[in-house]
């Protein structure tokens, strides 16, 4: 699909709200925060990292593995009101595109805000979550056979991203992510750890839909570095493009009892 298919105003450009009426234009403020980020990667840890190389270096995140078959409980609930599930361009008219709604998101936490509207369908799952400190933003990533999201930088500099796969195609080689010249394929239960602001893509070349639990941790970046971060953080998570988003991916799974 090209650009001029994607629906008006989805994968494009504007303006970033802070407020109902103050703005800031979206592309040269991404692009300055993305130079900034090669400066913030040096003082990065080493990633990306899976398996055991992960959990050796982010041990907390084994507190998922605790209670993964909980959080698969919860995940085929919420699968069972799929059709509720809305695509990431639903949600976030300005992020990446993916043709039809081939890639859903379910988002529990965004910029520290939990949407309880939607993680009162995953009790076990938020429970679990909230036992990992400094959580920015954590949803589930629902990626149809025969998708594609383009290589693409993330903006979040000096935060972590955690892939937890909880469904994955019967031959997983043949859907992968490839990060900054790494190449991987997801494993359930296996921990996937990069850093979302070097370039990425993703590829599920079956015909069966793939699953992860994606998690953006505080990186705990030395001083200066964490000025910036830090207030980076604190104006998205008050702007009202994320109050926007968070209206938008509050969709009201009915809830499901712990387990």
């Amino acid at each position: 699909m090209t650009t001029m298919d994607e629906p008006q105003g989805v994968g494009q450009k504007g303006r970033f709200y802070l407020t109902k009426n103050i703005w800031v234009p979206q592309e040269p403020l991404e692009k300055l925060n993305l130079r900034l980020s090669d400066w913030i990667l040096r003082n990065m840890p080493k990633l990306p990292l899976a398996g055991e190389e992960a959990l050796k270096a982010f041990p907390v995140l084994s507190e998922l593995s605790k209670v993964h078959d909980k959080i698969k409980a919860d995940l085929n609930y919420l699968l069972s009101h799929h059709e509720e599930i809305p695509a990431l361009h639903e949600v976030h008219p300005r992020d990446l595109y993916v043709p039809g709604r081939a890639w859903r998101t379910f988002i529990l936490k965004i910029y520290g805000h939990e949407i309880t509207a939607n993680t009162a369908a995953v009790p076990d799952t938020m429970a679990a979550i909230n036992r990992l400190p400094g959580v920015h933003t954590a949803l589930f990533s629902i990626l149809a056979g025969r998708a594609e999201i383009e290589p693409h930088r993330g903006s979040a500099a000096g935060v972590i991203r955690f892939h937890y796969p909880l469904i994955v195609p019967s031959e997983p080689e043949k859907c992968w992510i490839e990060i900054g010249g790494h190449h991987f394929f997801w494993e359930e239960g296996v921990p996937l750890v990069f850093d979302d602001t070097r370039e990425h893509w993703v590829k599920n070349q079956t015909d069966e839909t793939r699953v992860v639990l994606i998690i953006d941790f505080n990186a705990n970046m030395p001083f200066p570095v964490n000025l910036y971060t830090t207030l980076r953080y604190e104006l998205g998570r008050r702007s009202a493009e994320v109050k926007a988003v968070y209206d938008r991916a509050a969709i009201g799974v009915p809830p499901r009892s712990a387990a």
